[in-house]
């Protein structure tokens, strides 16, 4: 859930007041982690954050806010307070002679408030869960990334990269990659079906389908593991005034009846090509905002780290489905050191390349059985796409219009869907009490197949990171970072966030 609370009476926040706002928070923060510290004998676990934004322009700079589940702020000076509970399921003990427990389960919580140009409190996360052997049931709002790729340094994974809220709904899947034993734990799979809510957003009762299976072949243990898999996800249902005597909808509203759910679940055109529910709209095409993406990777371990090669494929219909818009989708190749190596300067890399060019073709031909100029992200009856609370769902690359500069602003919610992007990340660790991340970025962007830009766009964006542990006050980092935006998709800043963080 999402509260707004920008119509309560807020100071102006400059940056005097601000920085004093912190500094007492902060205080605050420390004594009530102090007096939290019984919890922990109760198995709970926590964590407090303080901390503020501040760049040369009032525009957050890109990886400052990118894949920070839409609790970053556009606008700056900003600052915030994170605090986040739970009660973790217990350790599973991998001994062979150990009993293992079967049932168990897990809660948590984080709320964040953010004082910027529009003050804004946020709850990421508020979920429970229960699991049964390899079986988990959950319900609520959590962090959950799903596809083949780098999860830890990713540019953002093709269909949901982190980069909005996370949207209430109930799941049930399996707990990671489940071996089957009839295999001889040779193929594991690692499976999902979801009911959600877009909660709070432009378009009210409006559905989340999402399901997904992805297969390993290879033992754990194997030298080698090669995986493909399918996601796939749906917005479906609900009413605007926007629709209201549009040609697109019934009377302001889209088809939410229970028969039509099978043919949502399975990607199916209706039967009817318009009836008392839905219009021709939904009979050509098919019913809701679908998309989804098919992944391929494989992973090889050797002495010094571990390599994952991987491709996620972007599809919004059946020509994408059958990749007529090959290449497009997220290429990406990780190393990180394996777990039981000494720490070292340098642990993790990651180098993708995002294409979304092809889009199986500039053409829409509706007589076509592949056909074209799929748009990505962007929809008829959806005028916000696949975005949840002014945050795109996917790749953080394609951005809302609200993110770009005037000159790169369309008529669509996302003006910018046809883009290349090379991008470097890398994380290490200096002694025991150093932590460090970089990321890099530089996208060619050009505009839509309908509304293109006239040339094409260049965007470089940059973000060093340090954390580090202040051996004084236990359990406790100092983090900072230092981002940069040059090119002519978005405005040009420097800027940098500072926070102290606490976990116990």
């Amino acid at each position: 859930m999402s509260l707004d609370i920008t119509k309560l009476s807020w100071p102006v926040m400059t940056p005097q007041r601000l920085i004093n706002c912190l500094a007492l928070v902060l205080l605050n923060s420390l004594c009530i982690v102090g007096r939290a510290q019984s919890v922990k004998s109760a198995g709970w676990q926590g964590q407090i954050e303080v901390g503020g934004w501040a760049a040369s322009g009032q525009v957050v700079p890109f990886w400052l806010r990118a894949n920070h589940w839409g609790t970053a702020p556009l606008t700056s000076p900003a600052g915030t307070l994170r605090a986040s509970f739970w009660k973790p399921y217990a350790q599973i003990d991998t001994t062979k002679t150990a009993r293992q427990r079967r049932f168990d389960w897990t809660v948590g919580v984080q709320v964040v408030g953010n004082a910027a140009t529009s003050n804004q409190v946020v709850l990421p996360e508020l979920y429970g869960k229960v699991r049964w052997k390899s079986v988990e049931l959950s319900a609520g709002r959590w962090r959950q990334l799903t596809g083949l790729g780098d999860s830890t340094l990713s540019s953002g994974f093709i269909n949901g990269s982190g980069n909005a809220i996370p949207i209430p709904k109930i799941q049930l899947a399996t707990l990671g990659y489940v071996p089957l034993g009839f295999t001889k734990r040779f193929v594991a799979i690692n499976a999902g079906y979801v009911h959600g809510w877009f909660t709070g957003a432009y378009i009210q009762g409006s559905y989340l389908h999402q399901k997904y299976l992805y297969l390993r072949l290879g033992k754990p243990a194997s030298r080698v593991n090669v995986y493909a898999g399918i996601n796939h996800e749906v917005q479906w249902g609900g009413q605007a005034d926007y629709l209201i005597g549009s040609l697109i909808a019934v009377d302001g509203k889209l088809p939410l009846q229970f028969k039509y759910y099978p043919d949502v679940v399975l990607g199916l055109r209706p039967k009817d090509w318009q009836n008392k529910d839905y219009t021709s709209f939904d009979g050509a095409y098919w019913i809701g905002n679908g998309l989804g993406s098919t992944d391929l990777g494989v992973d090889l371990v050797t002495d010094q780290g571990t390599w994952f090669l991987y491709h996620q494929h972007l599809f919004e219909d059946f020509s994408g489905l059958v990749w007529q818009n090959a290449p497009d989708g997220l290429t990406g190749i990780s190393w990180h050191r394996n777990r039981d190596a000494p720490v070292s300067w340098l642990n993790r890399v990651v180098v993708e390349y995002l294409s979304t060019m092809d889009q199986s073709g500039a053409t829409f031909d509706l007589t076509s059985s592949y056909q074209g100029e799929d748009n990505y992200f962007n929809h008829g009856q959806y005028r916000e796409g696949w975005s949840y609370l002014n945050n795109t769902i996917g790749t953080p690359f394609i951005m809302p219009q609200g993110a770009v500069q005037t000159a790169a602003k369309g008529a669509a919610f996302f003006p910018n869907n046809r883009l290349k992007m090379v991008y470097l990340g890398a994380s290490g660790q200096v002694g025991r009490g150093l932590a460090w991340t970089v990321r890099f970025s530089y996208s060619l962007n050009y505009g839509t197949y309908s509304n293109p830009y006239p040339v094409a766009y260049d965007q470089f964006s940059a973000l060093a990171n340090v954390q580090l542990l202040l051996p004084k006050l236990a359990s406790t980092r100092l983090t900072a970072s230092l981002a940069i935006d040059k090119g002519q998709l978005l405005p040009n800043t420097v800027g940098g966030f500072i926070g102290l963080r606490k976990n116990w």
